[in-house]
């Protein structure tokens, strides 16, 4: 039995228990027995673990597409829960694994699968979530990408400058599906709020406009650049890396997807070593001029190997 569903089953218990205490109220021994268990049940409920957090998001649509709070047009519907839906399954690879591939399947994307769990008033809206979740970890972390996507939607929204770090927090799979769902959305002229976790966003057609537009402008270039430096180090699980330049600055960011773990865990003995490293460096430039650079890992050359090339 799950701790969700153990706590269940203890509440139902309790539920009885008040049941039983008030019909047998008359009869002293009893009631005594029946308190006793009460307590044993209690003590348990408050030790049981909570169980992991439910994923859950809903999303609230009005405008055109929508009949007040009776209905909603199917097929905007569906057009909207599929680059949804991808989106989540993508982010939720590259935040669990630090990492996900350009194309083609993304490691462990069933654990964030979502069901239709409800239909809410005020609007009309669509709940997504796990019902009854079992792996706590995964659990959480389906909770932080599904938080993590509705920020980013917001920043969208707001400006360029808000838009361009939040996209540090996504992977760059995420963006053209992140386009598909808000052409389908603004181009129905439909209105969107979104709660997951304690955030709320309310988004009117205007601001998913400009979201759209957003997204669809923003543009990103790279190349390859070598820089000296001090590596710090390199997380296996998160994939992500801290290099210290030689203005003692400090690079972070992820190491490039493509990069094999055996790779990675050659460059490990480099650490606090002086090294050049090889970077991806991506710009990521919007409509309005913004600009963000991200630096992705490629490889390490130990100072020898770089007096050998020169």
């Amino acid at each position: 039995m799950s701790a969700s569903a153990h706590r269940h089953f203890l509440q139902r218990e309790l539920v009885e228990m008040d049941n039983l205490l008030a019909i047998s109220a008359d009869d002293p021994i009893m009631a005594l027995a029946l308190k006793n268990r009460k307590l044993s049940l209690e003590k348990e409920f408050q030790q049981a673990p909570a169980g992991p957090a439910k994923p859950r998001t809903v999303l609230f649509f009005a405008g055109p597409p929508v009949m007040g709070s009776q209905g909603i047009d199917a097929q905007f519907a569906v057009e909207a829960m599929r680059p949804f839906l991808e989106m989540v399954k993508t982010q939720y690879a590259a935040h669990k694994f630090g990492r996900v591939g350009a194309r083609g399947p993304r490691r462990d994307e069933s654990e964030a699968r979502l069901f239709l769990t409800g239909l809410p008033r005020g609007s009309f809206g669509l709940e997504l979530s796990q019902p009854q979740p079992t792996d706590f970890l995964a659990a959480g972390q389906l909770s932080e990408v599904l938080v993590e996507l509705t920020e980013v939607l917001a920043s969208a929204a707001d400006t360029d400058e808000r838009f361009v770090f939040a996209l540090d927090k996504v992977s760059p799979r995420v963006l053209p599906r992140m386009k598909e769902f808000l052409d389908v959305v603004s181009g129905n002229h439909a209105w969107l709020k979104m709660q997951s976790g304690e955030l709320t966003v309310e988004l009117p057609a205007d601001r998913l406009a400009i979201a759209r537009d957003r997204v669809g402008s923003t543009k990103t270039t790279d190349r390859n650049v070598e820089i000296k430096g001090t590596f710090r180090g390199a997380t296996l699980d998160s994939w992500r890396y801290d290099f210290r330049d030689q203005a003692g600055e400090t690079i972070s960011g992820r190491i490039a997807d493509d990069v094999e773990t055996a790779a990675v865990e050659a460059m490990l003995p480099l650490t606090n070593h002086n090294c050049v490293g090889v970077f991806k460096e991506i710009k990521i430039v919007t409509r309005d001029g913004s600009e963000r650079l991200r630096f992705e890992l490629l490889k390490l050359m130990p100072p020898a190997s770089n007096a050998e090339k020169v």
